[in-house]
């Protein structure tokens, strides 16, 4: 299984960049040829679908939320989604901690990606750092 953190800072308060990171339609936005199908707004064991595909070729992946706790006075937000589906599966968990200018995300996702050997653990963890770090970062933006 794959592993990558993601630390970045957002110009926004933490009550706020944690909103923007469970905006699932901003999800659908900010990652590329991916849609995520949800049914209203972001709750503990809420279940949803991001759907990722290129014309007809693509995959479900399939997700619940096992943590959410919003950001209160100093304390952080903390989400917990696990990944349940034939062709990603694993757990992102992401903080949003308050910051002199703004906030502190921290993301650190655990992937597995099908059939993929774990010998190729190192190349997709670059890859999902590199790919989830440029979708965070236009939903903190």
């Amino acid at each position: 299984m794959a592993e990558f953190t993601i630390v970045l800072s957002s110009p926004h308060p933490a009550p706020e960049t944690f909103a923007r990171l469970v905006d699932w339609d901003a999800h659908t936005a900010a990652i590329p040829f991916t849609r995520l199908h949800h049914d209203g707004e972001p709750r503990l064991g809420q279940r949803f679908v991001a759907r990722t595909a290129i014309g007809p070729w693509g995959f479900d992946d399939p997700m619940e939320v096992q943590l959410l706790r919003r950001p209160a006075g100093n304390l952080p937000g903390v989400v917990e989604v696990v990944k349940s589906g034939q062709a990603i599966r694993g757990r992102v968990r992401w903080t949003v901690t308050p910051a002199a200018t703004g906030s502190t995300v921290e993301w650190h996702q655990r992937i597995n990606l099908g059939r993929l050997p774990a010998v190729l653990d190192p190349v997709v963890g670059l890859v999902g750092r590199l790919a989830y770090g440029s979708g965070l970062r236009r939903l903190v933006r």
